[in-house]
């Protein structure tokens, strides 16, 4: 089994920091990635613009756009769904300049989503600063008919395409932001492992 063991392709995430020598920032979260946010105003307050984008969607206790309002100063965007936090992202991108700074808290599948809409824009993940928080749901990249299935919270899960049972391995493909699910079932049709909960 891969659990337990380091895998190369797994995505390490950090705490939000700020770097000093941008010439502007722009962060992103959604839900209770607005604690992130908020740990991030705590270490200082940037002399550089700073534009924040927060995502209120989810469980109404996990809402921070109040208290983001109550502390940020700066520019402060909230939307109610993703796709529109998305949009806006590829608008302030689209004029953005040299020394810009992208700060990005909340879910896994949140964090790649951002990813993928700031690539177009020459921007690598590498220079993304991501923080994860909130579920360790994974989004899954069939590799039989390649259907991205997302919010997967178990080892095996059934595909959103072809609905073939697949085993969600631990190797992340940074390209796709997403872990590759394999038929769990190709020798043995119907016979399945025990399906368990592991990505809460």
């Amino acid at each position: 089994m891969e659990r337990g063991y380091w895998i190369k392709s797994k995505p390490i995430y950090t705490s939000l920091t700020w770097h000093e020598k941008a010439t502007s920032h722009l962060v992103l979260a959604t839900g209770i990635g607005g604690m992130a946010v908020l740990k991030l105003f705590q270490q200082m307050h940037p002399t550089q613009p700073v534009t924040v984008l927060y995502g209120k969607y989810g469980q109404i206790e996990l809402d921070y756009s109040d208290t983001l309002k109550s502390i940020i100063q700066d520019d402060l965007h909230l939307y109610k769904f993703e796709e529109d936090l998305l949009k806006k992202l590829q608008v302030l991108l689209r004029d953005a300049t040299m020394g810009l700074r992208i700060y990005v808290a909340g879910s896994e599948g949140f964090i790649w989503d951002v990813v993928a809409a700031a690539k177009p824009f020459g921007i690598q993940e590498s220079e993304i600063m991501k923080e994860q928080v909130d579920t360790l749901a994974r989004t899954v990249y069939c590799v039989h008919c390649k259907t991205i299935t997302k919010y997967v919270t178990t080892n095996i899960t059934c595909c959103n395409g072809c609905e073939r049972m697949l085993f969600v391995r631990d190797h992340f493909s940074r390209n796709l932001g997403a872990y590759m699910g394999l038929m769990v079932d190709a020798e043995s049709p119907g016979e399945l492992p025990a399906i368990e909960e592991i990505y809460p």
